[in-house]
């Protein structure tokens, strides 16, 4: 499937929200007093605020709620505005819990004024879905982060984008066309595809957090799982293949200005002797990748 890399893909655009923060509290907008919260989780893209007095509150029953949010070096004032199901997700068998809810939420600045959390992508979305773990920018991976924890990843950004293309990292069960490794290796998990999902937008072959795509790039991303399926029609070369550790191997940069095959095989001395023609689709699946793309060489 094609997609274009628009502003923020090359970042993840995330906002981190610990439940377990003490100021964490929800207010109706205008309301000076803080409803006592006990906790905050999300069950798959929805979120659920538990009150001290029992009552549990989901992502709908907060439109028009303020929390508090600790991002690290500040506390900043995030107020949801609205949801609505992802239009561009088509399936109509998806379970309750597997449904993409798109929240549009905005921020307030020094001044007191609000403007959108998100950035603007290709599609003029400015959303977020919240989704519970955390990324480690260490070495450009989603996984469980401490208890409560979740992050708010926008629409423009690689995990908003990898959700919305059907690599759910909160699904447990069985992939749609599981795929067994001749190297016995278990089955992939719809996080491990999430992460190859993250890695391949990125374009961070090494897999250690080193981002060298280009917003506007198109790329034809597909998977051996019928989640996402190659377009026949590419006019494009085989780029890479994925694991949640980075690419497997690289046919060629997606973007040469930003890096070359030399460096990449002279940073991250695994790909060595596996970029160039010596990295097929084929010669990818054969190393166990996950995921493959095509770009534009």
């Amino acid at each position: 499937m094609k997609r274009v890399l628009g502003p923020c893909s090359a970042q993840l655009t995330v906002l981190a929200v610990m439940a377990a923060a003490p100021i964490a509290a929800p207010a109706p907008a205008g309301d000076g007093a803080a409803s006592p919260v006990a906790s905050i989780a999300v069950e798959g893209t929805v979120l659920r605020v538990t009150l001290t007095d029992g009552r549990v509150l989901s992502s709908r029953d907060l439109i028009g709620a303020s929390l508090l949010v600790d991002q690290g070096d500040r506390l900043r004032r995030v107020r949801l505005d609205g949801i609505e199901r992802d239009p561009d997700d088509k399936r109509s068998d998806a379970p309750a819990a597997d449904v993409i809810w798109l929240h549009s939420y905005t921020v307030e600045g020094p001044d007191g004024s609000w403007k959108p959390l998100c950035d603007e992508g290709p599609d003029g979305r400015r959303q977020a879905i919240p989704v519970t773990g955390r990324f480690s920018s260490a070495d450009g991976r989603f996984g469980a982060g401490g208890p409560g924890s979740f992050e708010l990843a926008c629409t423009a950004g690689a995990m908003g984008k990898c959700i919305r293309l059907g690599y759910h990292p909160w699904q447990a069960q069985t992939l749609p066309k599981p795929v067994a490794h001749s190297d016995g290796e278990q089955v992939p998990s719809y996080l491990d595809l999430y992460n190859a999902c993250i890695q391949m937008i990125r374009a961070d072959y090494g897999g250690d957090g080193t981002v060298t795509t280009r917003n506007g790039t198109v790329i034809d991303l597909y998977d051996d799982h019928g989640i996402q399926m190659p377009d026949p029609d590419h006019p494009m070369a085989f780029e890479a293949g994925w694991t949640q550790d980075g690419a497997v191997c690289v046919n060629h940069p997606r973007v040469k200005e930003n890096i070359s095959l030399g460096e990449i095989a002279a940073r991250w001395p695994r790909l060595a002797g596996r970029t160039g023609a010596n990295c097929t689709e084929e010669a990818a699946r054969s190393l166990g990748a996950l995921l493959f793309n095509r770009s534009v060489p």
